[in-house]
C-alpha cells in the first residue's frame, strides 16, 4: 500500500503503464530481449522494462546508486521482485524525503551499546547480554527493519535519499574487546552493520580491542570506525576549570589527535564524533564545522527526523536491564505532530 506522500505516483504509474503496454509492446520487445529499457518519464518516476528476471535490491544498485534504496523500489510498486519483461517503476526523486506524514514525523531510531557478556546477570548496566542482543538483532531482521549505516544520515538530512520507514542504526562506544568476540559474530550472523566509536588511548589495553582487531572489523564491511575522541573526556565547558582559550585547545587535542591516530591504523579519516558523556559545547561544534566533521551524537534519547541538527544527533543508550519489549518500544518510537 502507497503512503499518501506516493499518491501522484501511484497514479502516474496505474494511468500510464498499461498503456505503455499496448503501444510500446508490440514494437519494442524484440529490441528489449537483451537489455532494460525505458518506457516513460517524469520529473519524479522512471519506467523501465527489465530484461530478466531481478529483485528490489538489484535494481537500486543499477538505477539508484544505492542497495539501501531499494525499499523505494518494493514501496513505489507494491512488490520487492520481478520477473523478464516486467515494467517497474523507479523513483528519480526521493519518496517523501521530508518523511512527514498525517499524524507523525518519521524518525530514525540511533541506538547505543558499550559492552557485551556471556553472562546473563551482568551487575554493569551497560554490559548487554549476547543472549539478548542476538534476540534483538533477530527481531530486527524478522521483522523486516532497514538497518542502516549511520553515514547514510547525512544524506537524509541533506533530503537526498528518503528515510526507510522501519529503519535503525547501531552504534557501539569505547572500544572494548567484546565487541570483537561477542557483537561482531551476531552482526555478521544476521547480515547488519553498524558503527563503532573508539576513543583511542583505549585501545589496546587490557580490557579493549586491538588495532588488528578493529581493522578486521572495519575490512568486513560489518563495522564502521569512527572517532570517541582521544582519552573520553567532557567535550563541555567548564568555566570554573578552564578558560575559553584552553577550552578550545583542549577539544582541539582531543579531536584532532584521535583522528590522526584512527588514520595512521586504519587508512581513514574519521567523520562523525560521539561525544564522551553526550556532552558538547559551541567551541566544539565549531571545530567539528571546521574539521569537516558531517555527523555527531549525544546519548539524548530519541528518534531523529529529517530537520534534526547533524552534529546534535539523539541516541538511545541499551542496557542490560531492557527486554525485548522495551527493545520494540525504543525503536518503534514516534513523534506525534
Amino acid at each position: 500500500m502507497f503512503s499518501d506522500a506516493n499518491k501522484e505516483k501511484s497514479y502516474f504509474l496505474r494511468r500510464f503503464a498499461p498503456q505503455l503496454c499496448i503501444v510500446l509492446g508490440s514494437f519494442f520487445i524484440p529490441l528489449l530481449i537483451h537489455a532494460d529499457s525505458i518506457l516513460a518519464q517524469n520529473p519524479d518516476i522512471k519506467l523501465i522494462r527489465i530484461d530478466r528476471a531481478k529483485n528490489s535490491e538489484t535494481l537500486a544498485t543499477q538505477y539508484l546508486g544505492d542497495h539501501w534504496d531499494d525499499w523505494q523500489i518494493t514501496e513505489l510498486n507494491g512488490r520487492a521482485l520481478f520477473e523478464s519483461g516486467d515494467i517497474v517503476a523507479l523513483p528519480i526523486t526521493p519518496i517523501n524525503p521530508a518523511g512527514v506524514y498525517a499524524n507523525h514525523f518519521q524518525g530514525i531510531p540511533i541506538l547505543c551499546y558499550h559492552q557485551f557478556s556471556a553472562r546473563s546477570d551482568s551487575n554493569n548496566q551497560l554490559e548487554v547480554s549476547a543472549n539478548a542482543f542476538d534476540k534483538q538483532m533477530a527481531y530486527l531482521v524478522s521483522n523486516d527493519y532497514q538497518v542502516i549505516p549511520l553515514k547514510k544520515l547525512s544524506e537524509i538530512l541533506a533530503g537526498e535519499k528518503a528515510i526507510p520507514p522501519k529503519a535503525v542504526i547501531l552504534t557501539i562506544d569505547d572500544g572494548y574487546r567484546s565487541v570483537y568476540e561477542t557483537a561482531y559474530p551476531i552482526l555478521k550472523k544476521y547480515g547488519l552493520t553498524a558503527t563503532l566509536f573508539v576513543y583511542t588511548d583505549f585501545i589496546g589495553g587490557s580490557m579493549a580491542l586491538s588495532w588488528d582487531q578493529i581493522n578486521e572489523m572495519q575490512s568486513s564491511g560489518v563495522i564502521g570506525i569512527e572517532s570517541h575522541t582521544k582519552t573520553h573526556s567532557s567535550l563541555s565547558y567548564d568555566p570554573n576549570a578552564e578558560t575559553q582559550s584552553s577550552h578550545r585547545k583542549r577539544i582541539a587535542n582531543e579531536i584532532d589527535s584521535a583522528e590522526i591516530t584512527i588514520s595512521n591504523h586504519l587508512s581513514h579519516r574519521p567523520t562523525i564524533l560521539a561525544y564522551p558523556y553526550g556532552n558538547s559545547s559551541s567551541e566544539t561544534i565549531e571545530h567539528l564545522k571546521k574539521s569537516n566533521y558531517t555527523l555527531a551524537t549525544t546519548v539524548k534519547r530519541g528518534p531523529n527526523n529529517t530537520f534534526a541538527d547533524p552534529l546534535l544527533l539523539q541516541r538511545t543508550m541499551i542496557y542490560n536491564n531492557h527486554d525485548l519489549s522495551s527493545f520494540i518500544k525504543i525503536i518503534n518510537g514516534k513523534r506525534s505532530r
